[in-house]
């Protein structure tokens, strides 16, 4: 992602997710958008949370699960943005992808730290529903363009149905073994 960044006026155009493009067949869009970033904060941003993501996850999954649920996260977001939000020409950040891991992955390692995990749903249902209500402010002093607040919604969705699906077949797992 550093080198994308770096490389921003090069990759922007050719990797963003661009309804037009996506429209036209360039349909890696979908997940290409997610690893550019609109300037250097939105980078570092949605970098260290992704590092943190990975950090939370890797400690009760694997990467050969790890991998499928990440995929699962960047095109459902994709998707979501493509089929649902017409007005949005242009979308480019990984925090649809990341508020899905981190949702998946607060599910997911539940019995081990339920207090935390509870807490940690309970803010992130919190900011999502603040982020869906009328008249909230998606513009950042920080970022060149307005916040992309249905892909947090998309993500969280995925992350959700994915941490309980796992965390349900644990559960029947430890009962069945």
């Amino acid at each position: 992602m550093v080198l994308l960044g770096a490389l921003q006026s090069v990759t922007e155009p050719l990797l963003e997710l661009n309804r037009d493009a996506v429209s036209q067949g360039e349909l890696w869009r979908l997940l290409t958008g997610h690893w550019i970033h609109y300037g250097p904060y939105h980078l570092a941003m949605n970098l260290g949370a992704f590092m943190l993501c990975g950090w939370i996850l890797f400690q009760d999954i694997s990467l050969r699960h790890y991998g499928p649920l990440l995929l699962t996260c960047l095109l459902g977001v994709g998707i979501g943005i493509q089929w649902f939000n017409t007005d949005l020409d242009y979308y480019a950040g990984l925090s649809g992808a990341l508020h899905g891991l981190l949702v998946a992955g607060v599910i997911i390692t539940f019995k081990q730290t339920p207090w935390m995990s509870g807490l940690a749903l309970a803010v992130v249902a919190y900011k999502i529903v603040q982020e869906q209500w009328p008249g909230y402010d998606t513009s950042h002093e920080l970022l060149p363009v307005p916040v992309a607040v249905d892909a947090h919604l998309y993500g969280a969705v995925i992350g959700l149905v994915w941490g309980v699906g796992v965390f349900l077949w644990r559960t029947w797992r430890s009962r069945h073994v």
